[in-house]
């Protein structure tokens, strides 16, 4: 009985232990404008979303997020840690909402509070900005942002669907 004790007191002493870890992660986190700099950085993090989006052979490059860097009608937020980016957030912007129809999260820092860091900023922008609302796509398999949204008071949409075709046939 005693060994149990000790066992679940050492288990609560290291998810403590944790939880402060994660939080003197999270306070280290700058959130602000990407620069082209950030880019080949934004590019490697976003390995793979083309293949998730059903554009097979496809690989995000830098110059596909150089539009969010300097445009009047989109911008891209990042979260930066000791001057390397952890993640970003894309946002288009129209006369009474915005559209953010990236983010991402390095592996490393997720359930760290980037996510929560950058939609905070977002938010933040959008009420300075006096837009109606938020748009945001998800995949549906990322259960964990959705939770996160609905959580901050978001609602899915039940009849939005997206499709895709490929024109050109390049891989």
């Amino acid at each position: 009985m005693k060994t149990t004790t000790k066992k679940s007191q050492s288990v609560n002493r290291d998810s403590r232990s944790k939880r402060t870890a994660r939080e003197k992660l999270s306070a280290k986190l700058v959130i602000r404008r990407a620069k082209f700099s950030d880019l080949p950085a934004i590019a490697k993090m976003s390995d793979g979303v083309r293949e998730i989006e059903n554009y097979p052979g496809q690989k995000m490059k830098a110059n596909d997020f150089a539009h969010f860097v300097g445009s009047k009608d989109a911008f891209m937020l990042v979260a930066a840690a000791e001057k390397e980016v952890v993640g970003y957030i894309t946002v288009y912007k129209s006369y009474n909402y915005l559209y953010l129809p990236y983010a991402v999260v390095r592996k490393d820092w997720r359930r760290h509070g980037v996510g929560t860091a950058l939609l905070n900023e977002v938010e933040a922008l959008a009420k300075k900005e006096k837009v109606e609302y938020i748009l945001m796509s998800v995949y549906d398999y990322n259960s964990s942002v959705h939770k996160l949204l609905k959580s901050r008071g978001y609602v899915s949409s039940k009849k939005l669907v997206q499709y895709s075709k490929i024109i050109t046939g390049k891989k």
